[in-house]
């Protein structure tokens, strides 16, 4: 049975930040806005046919999970955030769709990859989208942070059996002012760079770059192991 989606968390997320975000639920369907519809229609082109499961690891209002759990192939969809409204306001979204499969937990990427036998194993597909350098330099929601190029892509590695969509600003001087503010801080602005990001991403997946999701690089990686 499924529950009632009270208004609260249909203005959540039809409009909140992110606005990048933003989605109505119209009668049992999701109704993305503008730049979100223009986003789904560039990433779900790099995923695999049929779909089976999908990661996302910064699902924010939860979107491309839902989305992928309505599509019938698809047996495990997850999303792991560190922001506790946002996965409240999606949890209430998968009920009042009645998809079971799909699944959101407050956890970072460095839970999730400890854990991830606890979710299955690794998933057939994962999206990396504009969360890259919160990862790299923590965020005002998180102080922590892998100041390790390396280690992240070994992460991502490890939660993914066959391709990750990674789509993120990778050249330090195009990174949002707060985020260069935080770098500053902690002393890391000349460790975040696109030649190391790519040569990081490299030693883990095979990378086959796509064409830019408007100025920011879209790139398929396919697990090495």
């Amino acid at each position: 049975m499924t529950t009632p989606l009270s208004p609260e968390v249909a203005a959540y997320i039809a409009s909140s930040y992110p606005h990048n975000h933003d989605y109505r639920v119209v009668r049992g369907k999701l109704k993305p806005r503008w730049k979100l519809w223009r986003r789904l229609g560039r990433l779900q082109r790099l995923y695999p046919e049929p779909l089976r499961e999908l990661l996302d690891l910064s699902s924010c209002k939860g979107f491309f999970v839902l989305d992928a759990a309505q599509r019938p192939t698809c047996e495990r969809a997850l999303g792991i955030d560190i922001h506790a409204p946002d996965l409240d306001a999606s949890r209430a979204v998968a009920g009042h769709l009645g998809l079971r499969g799909a699944r959101f937990e407050e956890l970072t990427l460095s839970d999730l990859a400890e854990r991830i036998g606890e979710f299955g194993g690794p998933f057939q597909t994962t999206l990396l989208v504009n969360t890259y350098p919160y990862l790299f330099f923590g965020s005002d929601r998180s102080d922590e942070h892998v100041p390790d190029h390396d280690e992240l892509f070994r992460r991502m590695a490890s939660v993914t059996s066959e391709r990750l969509i990674f789509s993120n600003r990778i050249e330090f001087d195009v990174l949002p002012r707060h985020i260069q503010r935080r770098a500053a801080e902690l002393g890391l602005e000349g460790g975040y760079d696109g030649r190391a990001i790519r040569a990081a991403a490299e030693k883990h997946f095979e990378l086959k770059m796509q064409r830019p999701l408007g100025r920011i690089p879209l790139w398929l990686l396919r697990p090495r192991h």
